[in-house]
């Protein structure tokens, strides 16, 4: 683990802006420039914090590159805010650089709340293969503050200019919306044909695409939805192309962390779906090779043919070879009609009446319009045996199973009848029947477990 993980996030975060206000307060004092120091401060900030907080090379190398741009954007606002009720320009820039640094620290932290950065999943970015990345994102962000210092800073713009463009760029609703856009459709089409492109293929269509974009957002801010040809393109464009850049890196880098989330969180889903449904096909393999109930059944199978009651004997061998036919059938399928799972109930049923004679009924209350509709395979049966596993069976005061519709739902209830020796319960089987359902349907089955009686809600699909 980096030791870097053993100081706190705030800590780094007060560091770093510190250092932000005495750097620029040390070069204005010594009458040089500052951008680019405080980009070097603001890049390392940006990698420490991000380092802590668990975040991967990809979503630390948009950071390092949103946080700069935002930094120069709201670094030039509070400056502007501070002149309104300060005199002093050494105390101005260095009190925006404080504020602007302790914004994009706080920034980062509330991204990685946002994004779910879970611990088992944070890594060392030091030792990432990806860590080109992270290098070449550091570099860009350099180079192009550079490229703000000489643009921004030539005579042809005063600050005023360049605030100015800045403004009417990012307060231009249309434009923005547009450039997310294509964004957005950049991304999803990079990720689903990228894969095929050569390095070089890559890096030339992305500078393409960055250009493209920067032009499209200078041409609709130009415009101004007025559709003057004649006035988009004069003396300020320069300036207007340069802002407008800065505003299509921000947002492919936004757009860029937006759509890895969601793809991370989505196939986060998908693995603990292939998780869950692993186990509940090992909870159905096991019922499938359960040696209590194929013991029970080669002996009832036994006594009958011992009996020579050969009908019957055929009869449960038959609906035995049904059971564990469906269940096999059923063993890749993730739904089954309701239907299906009935009549295997009614086979498992029928088994079950042979071993209990007397002393055990089930009652069936299903409207044949709901038989269309999909349930999990084997959730009833799972349920049927937990009913006789964990309750005495005796003639006397007979276990009545009953399968009723309610709503889009079915329940399955017994009445409670407490056995002497208890049967020892894992929960697995209904564990996750919970858990696919939640999966699949996003709804959660209701358990009422009362003194008198025990019933499990099923959703239906």
């Amino acid at each position: 683990m980096s030791p870097l993980r053993h100081i706190k996030t705030s800590y780094v975060i007060h560091i770093f802006a510190l250092l932000h206000a005495v750097v620029a307060l040390s070069c204005r004092l010594a009458g040089i420039e500052d951008e680019l120091l405080l980009t070097i401060l603001t890049m390392t900030m940006a990698m420490m914090v991000c380092l802590q907080r668990g975040m991967n090379i990809e979503l630390t190398a948009a950071t390092i590159i949103v946080v700069n741009i935002l930094g120069y954007l709201i670094g030039n606002l509070g400056a502007r805010i501070f002149q309104t009720f300060m005199d002093q320009a050494f105390a101005v820039h260095a009190m925006s650089t404080f504020l602007t640094t302790e914004i994009l620290g706080w920034g980062i932290v509330t991204m990685t709340t946002i994004f779910h950065v879970r611990k088992r999943e944070r890594h060392n970015l030091i030792d990432t293969p990806y860590l080109s990345w992270l290098i070449l994102a550091m570099c860009g962000v350099f180079i192009l503050r550079l490229c703000i210092v000489l643009v921004f800073s030539s005579d042809r713009f005063s600050s005023g200019d360049v605030f100015g463009t800045a403004t009417k760029v990012f307060s231009n609703s249309f434009s923005l919306i547009t450039l997310i856009c294509i964004n957005v459709l950049y991304i999803r089409y990079s990720k689903k044909h990228g894969k095929r492109w050569s390095g070089p293929v890559k890096v030339l269509v992305f500078i393409t695409f960055m250009l493209i974009g920067a032009l499209l957002e200078s041409i609709l801010v130009g415009l101004d939805l007025s559709f003057r040809i004649k006035d988009v393109f004069n003396k300020e464009f320069p300036l207007l192309y340069a802002t407008s850049l800065l505003a299509q890196i921000m947002v492919y880098c936004i757009v860029y962390m937006v759509n890895y989330a969601l793809s991370a969180k989505s196939e986060m889903q998908e693995e603990r779906e292939k998780a869950n449904m692993a186990q509940y096909r090992y909870v159905k393999l096991k019922h499938q090779v359960n040696p209590h109930f194929l013991f029970n059944s080669l002996n009832i199978l036994d006594c009958l043919i011992c009996e020579e009651k050969t009908d019957r004997a055929s009869a449960y061998t038959h609906k035995l070879a049904g059971i564990y036919r469906y269940m096999l059938k059923s063993e890749e399928e993730m739904i089954v009609s309701l239907r299906e799972e009935l009549v295997f109930v009614g086979l498992y049923v029928d088994l079950l009446k042979e071993r209990f004679p007397a002393g055990f009924e089930l009652e069936t209350d299903v409207p044949e319009q709901l038989m269309s509709r999909h349930i999990l395979p084997c959730s009833i049966q799972l349920l049927i045996e937990n009913a006789t596993k964990h309750n005495a069976v005796c003639e006397d005061n007979p276990l009545i199973i009953r399968i009723e519709a309610i709503g889009d739902n079915i329940r399955v209830s017994n009445n409670v009848i407490p056995k002497v020796t208890k049967s020892p319960s894992t929960g697995l089987g209904q564990k996750y029947i919970r858990q696919m359902y939640l999966d699949l349907t996003g709804k959660q089955i209701e358990i009422t477990d009362t003194e008198h009686k025990y019933s499990v809600t099923l959703p239906l699909i």
